[in-house]
């Protein structure tokens, strides 16, 4: 699988007309070569396309790394990571055309400028080529395997839900509450949370990024919990909103509008629909009740490697949603007054249609 993604994106370099290629993000590094462990803030690795892959990193990889050697994928091991930009110049010396003709390409979006101007003065004569989502572009399809895992993730997620449903009592914290889910992800066989879940009580569920915090639950709260396991790397997301004692006739209607939402958004995504086309379908289902200036965000982003990547479903893009993508469909409403509603799930296209994974929730939920 590794090495098919290796050459797909050596011949993506062709199609560019780049001579080399420098990639930096360590998710992408993860994605084409299998090589992660390294800190998210410090540069520990490259991946460098010069007549073949080279991936270069410290000592302190060198078991993991070692292991990847083979005839697709070459491996350097340095002393120090502050020798990495230092070895670059070595590998296109050999690698590349004459270094006055040499196009070499980087990731924009992960390089910093500090590291652009070393690789300037390490190689003066190349031209730098700042590219953006070359990686990603593969990333946004999902192979049956990376679907496989997603949907484990999620059908994880979904389980640890119902777990956790059975715990909730009024006089927990969010906090509580949160660490309660973590532990039960693990015990399911998650590897851990794909990001810190957002459990938010009463008010604060009319903040839709709100950051967890020590209030604790009451009766008569609204409970938006929002969270993902991780299962081999691949990341889950689903949000549920519950409400604790009967909800009022205004609550309960606003749920069933989001869950309206969600339904007929899901039902009218087909291969090939345009993003912005997603989100206007449960947007005009909150316009139609006068509430669409409740709904906040977008309806949803793709998932996968990391919990937040392409596509995104808004309203000015017009990206296509293609076979084999996975994206979430979130809409939500939020009132400062008492709390918001948001309903979260995850799905596939399959077969030109939308094909959820795990289950959708049907019912209000009432504790």
């Amino acid at each position: 699988m590794f090495a098919q993604r290796l050459k797909t994106f050596a011949l993506k370099l062709k199609e560019y007309k780049l001579d080399g290629f420098i990639i930096t993000n360590p998710v992408n590094i993860f994605y084409l070569c299998d090589f992660r462990g390294v800190s998210p803030t410090e540069r520990e690795a490259i991946l460098i396309f010069a007549a073949g892959p080279t991936l270069v990193t410290a000592r302190l990889y060198q078991n993991e790394a070692q292991l990847l050697a083979s005839g697709d994928l070459k491996v350097k091991i340095i002393d120090e990571r502050n020798q990495i930009f230092e070895y670059i110049k070595k590998i296109f010396r050999v690698g590349l055309p004459t270094e006055a003709l040499a196009k070499v390409g980087f990731e924009e979006q992960n390089l910093t400028v500090a590291e652009l101007s070393e690789l300037k003065k390490t190689l003066p004569k190349a031209k730098f080529v700042p590219t953006k989502n070359l990686v990603e572009d593969l990333r946004v399809i999902k192979s049956d395997d990376e679907i496989s895992r997603i949907e484990k993730a999620q059908i994880i997620s979904q389980k640890a839900f119902g777990q956790l449903l059975k715990t909730l009592k009024t006089g927990q914290t969010e906090t509580e509450i949160a660490d309660r889910l973590a532990k039960i992800i693990k015990d399911l066989g998650g590897q851990g949370l794909a990001f810190e879940s957002i459990v938010a009580t009463g008010p604060n569920s009319a903040k839709p990024h709100h950051v967890t915090g020590h209030r604790r639950l009451t009766m008569n709260d609204t409970l938006l919990i929002d969270f993902g396991a991780k299962y081999q790397n691949y990341s889950a997301d689903i949000a549920r909103t519950i409400f604790i004692g009967k909800p009022k006739t205004e609550q309960e209607n606003i749920y069933r509008l989001v869950k309206k939402a969600q339904k007929e958004t899901i039902k009218s995504i087909t291969h090939g629909i345009k993003a912005s086309d997603a989100y206007y379908k449960a947007h005009t289902v909150f316009k139609n009740q006068k509430v669409h200036n409740y709904f906040l965000h977008g309806l949803g982003h793709g998932i996968g490697l990391e919990v937040h990547e392409r596509p995104y479903l808004r309203s000015t893009i017009n990206d296509q949603l293609l076979e084999g993508m996975i994206f979430s469909v979130e809409p939500g409403l939020y009132f400062p007054s008492w709390g918001g509603v948001r309903i979260e799930d995850l799905v596939t296209i399959k077969n030109g249609k939308a094909k959820v994974l795990g289950k959708l929730s049907e019912e209000i939920i009432v504790i």
